[in-house]
């Protein structure tokens, strides 16, 4: 799938080599493959980081539902070596954070702006409690019952688990 925005840097960006999923099932067909210029993993991880991060101090879905996908992507991004890469990278988190202050300006239950700054330095939340945590295992059941996630299909407490997992290495070390 392609994402395009209008509020994204894009940067930094690298060629990237796409295939066609049905190629490993489909032997005896060639499949074209492209190289497009894309956005790299370590900034999708922490622009998914974020919107997590505001979703559980917000505990509201913003742009409707398949909310949990960022839960689901960013611990793939985490198995693939990507999170680690990212989180090391403190100069991308930072720029994420001023790109966000400006473009994606949120604000929490009690009226207050976002410190995206904040999240990426040692104060990431990638689960949420009460209300909202539920909202999103709804959400995730309803991207399970739709097939949204073909293989990847785990149950939505592992998927939790692994979220915390990489909520505890982004913020090990850094100031709170």
């Amino acid at each position: 799938m392609l994402e395009f925005g209008a509020r994204s840097t894009g940067e930094p960006s690298e060629p990237r080599v796409i295939r066609c999923d049905a190629s490993v099932h489909l032997q005896g067909i060639e499949f074209p493959t492209a190289t497009p210029q894309v956005m790299r993993a370590e900034r999708t991880f922490w622009e998914k980081a974020t919107a997590i991060h505001v979703f559980c101090a917000q505990g509201e879905f913003r742009g409707g539902e398949r909310f949990a996908r960022h839960g689901h992507d960013v611990t793939r991004l985490d198995a693939a070596g990507f999170a680690d890469a990212a989180i090391a990278d403190i100069g991308l988190a930072q720029a994420v954070a001023d790109h966000k202050s400006v473009f994606f300006v949120e604000k929490n239950l009690r009226g207050e702006v976002f410190d995206y700054h904040r999240a990426v330095s040692g104060s990431l939340r990638l689960v949420p409690s009460g209300g909202a945590l539920a909202r999103l295992a709804t959400d995730y059941q309803h991207m399970v019952n739709d097939g949204l996630l073909l293989d990847d299909v785990e149950p939505f407490e592992a998927l939790l688990e692994r979220c915390r997992s990489v909520q505890e290495k982004a913020n090990c070390g850094k100031s709170q």
